[in-house]
């Protein structure tokens, strides 16, 4: 089982402190929904288990080949990139040999008459073979087309947030990796985006970090919730449904227990 634990993690912003001595894990097959109030540290926590930025104390243990993509809420590209080589980015091997073979393909239909190019194609036929890459390659071109990502040759530099935001989804989706962190990914997606996306991360073999306001989104996807309340974290099993469930439940005994302990402290005055 591949599993990721963060331990005894903290982390402030400025003069605030987000959260203090955290500690969870996230097993493999694991879909978590990450909730808590605005500016609770949410999207703090997410990069620091991708290692895009560091906790004040704590650490992530994961073994060496655990493999992290994270999504931010805005994508950083180089503008002088191609769509293309934005999401065949990775150093996944299926990646690296899809994104040869798709080179190979297109120097060919460019000019097929060219000695190199033609080797260089039946090099890379073999490799997919080998490497029975051909299923990752269709499933590649279905994640853009169902996000919308079409003409690969477009810069990046020429898209709009939005574009920007699916062809970082797409990017991320298409490393396969053991744990994805998933900061707003509906946000510029149509239903139709959104519904597919719903369908792929229900069936996805890796784990999963979700952060989300859509909460149709969060109930459709998640069977973990981990909330971030008062600087700690809370954990839940099941979707969003089952955790309202049982945070209503744990309120209803803790005010009980409120409840008999002024009940309490009312007698023990009276006795006074």
């Amino acid at each position: 089982m591949k599993d990721i634990k963060a331990i005894g993690l903290s982390k402030s912003h400025g003069m605030k402190q987000l959260f203090k001595d955290m500690s969870f894990t996230i097993r493999e097959g694991e879909y978590v929904g990450l909730i808590g109030q605005n500016g609770s540290g949410k999207s703090s926590l997410l990069r620091i288990i991708a290692g895009v930025d560091t906790a004040d104390s704590g650490t992530i243990e994961k073994s060496n080949d655990y493999r992290i993509n994270y999504l931010s809420q805005e994508p950083v590209f180089d503008d002088s990139d191609t769509i293309f080589e934005a999401v065949f980015s990775g150093d996944a091997p299926l990646i690296k040999t899809v994104r040869r073979y798709e080179e190979a393909v297109a120097n060919l239909m460019n000019d097929s008459e060219n000695v190199q190019y033609q080797e260089a194609y039946s090099r890379c036929e073999q490799d997919m073979n080998s490497n029975d890459a051909w299923q990752a390659d269709v499933q590649f071109k279905t994640i853009l087309n169902k996000l919308g990502v079409g003409d690969l040759e477009q810069k990046m530099g020429e898209l709009s947030g939005g574009q920007r935001k699916r062809v970082g989804l797409a990017q991320v989706l298409m490393q396969a990796p053991d744990l994805l962190l998933l900061d707003e990914p509906t946000n510029h997606l149509d239903v139709d985006a959104i519904m597919w996306l719903e369908t792929y991360l229900s069936n996805y073999r890796g784990s999963l970090l979700l952060v989300t306001h859509d909460r149709y989104f969060l109930e459709r996807v998640t069977n973990q919730m981990l909330e971030i309340k008062n600087g700690g974290i809370e954990s839940y099993s099941g979707n969003y449904l089952s955790y309202l469930e049982q945070k209503a439940e744990r309120e209803a005994i803790q005010q009980k227990m409120s409840d008999k302990q002024a009940k309490l402290y009312k007698n023990e005055l009276a006795w006074m």
